[in-house]
């Protein structure tokens, strides 16, 4: 079987998925979090206030395990349960503002680099560094789509 020979620019993105997989994980370590519970308050952070239910169904896991991830993220206090005030049985989990400020303080000194850099371009870099990077986006949510729907019952 040949392998393919892509080209470098391909082989740096590969690598760079590679480091932010090992990055998410340092995060998580950092925040005393397990993989899949740091990935759960990623999603949440993203989404806003949600039922466990729908985080459930973004995660792709089940709402018995959903709950049990948001019981230990609130017991660590990085999400709150509001209830609804014209249904109370309705109980949306949202990410506290601590959470969210300790997750933008671990990032902020890379996004920070990266903003410093990405400005001091000329602006048709900075234009085609944004294009790929979107299509490099739609690329990978493709593939995720994908991935997630072969495996589907």
């Amino acid at each position: 079987m040949t392998v393919p020979q892509y080209h470098p620019a391909t082989l740096a993105l590969q690598g760079l998925f590679g480091l932010a997989n090992e990055t998410e994980r340092e995060i998580a370590r950092g925040m005393g979090l397990n993989l899949t519970d740091f990935r759960a308050l990623s999603a949440l952070s993203q989404s806003g206030p949600v039922t466990v239910g729908q985080l459930a169904e973004d995660l792709g896991a089940t709402p018995a395990t959903t709950t049990a991830i948001v019981s230990r993220l609130e017991s660590r206090g990085y999400l709150e349960r509001h209830r609804g005030t014209e249904d109370r049985r309705r109980v949306q989990v949202s990410v506290t503002p601590a959470a969210t400020s300790e997750i933008a303080a671990v990032m902020r000194p890379l996004m920070t680099a990266a903003d410093n850099h990405i400005t001091s371009l000329p602006d048709d870099h900075k234009t085609v560094i944004a294009d790929f990077l979107e299509v490099a986006r739609h690329l990978m949510q493709d593939h995720l789509n994908a991935l997630s729907t072969k495996d589907a019952p």
